[in-house]
């Protein structure tokens, strides 16, 4: 189980998605944001195991965001959000765990969710279902 943390500053995108992940089976807590230095903040406490974090949104520098993510938690694992996939080589260049073009549908953020889950049963040895 995941505890999520949202980090866009548009307020209809945070309700959007917000909808969405609490939708999703897989995640226990959702903590939104819209400014990174309260996200960052709650990300040293050690809590967050995936971030989503939109690129685009004026003031949050979403690639640098992911830079100071992996330097404070280097096992949280980031999604980027994204109006559209101009931007996904780049995302997984930076070792995106997924990357979802906006708007969303319920069920691609749950295949997102799957596969990190996924990932994270086999680096601790479990098989996936």
């Amino acid at each position: 189980m995941y505890n999520v943390a949202l980090i866009d500053n548009d307020i209809k995108c945070l309700e959007y998605m917000s909808r969405l992940l609490e939708g999703n089976e897989h995640i226990t807590s959702l903590t939104c944001f819209q400014q990174r230095d309260g996200y960052l903040e709650e990300l040293q406490k050690g809590n967050i195991h995936i971030a989503f974090i939109r690129l685009g949104s004026p003031g949050l520098h979403g690639f640098s965001l992911a830079k100071a993510t992996r330097k404070v938690s280097p096992v949280t694992r980031i999604v980027f959000l994204a109006s559209a996939d101009s931007h996904a080589v780049i995302a997984f260049e930076e070792r995106a765990s997924g990357y979802l073009v906006l708007p969303v549908k319920q069920k691609r953020l749950d295949e997102v969710v799957e596969n990190i889950m996924k990932r994270d049963l086999w680096r601790r040895g479990g098989l996936p279902e």
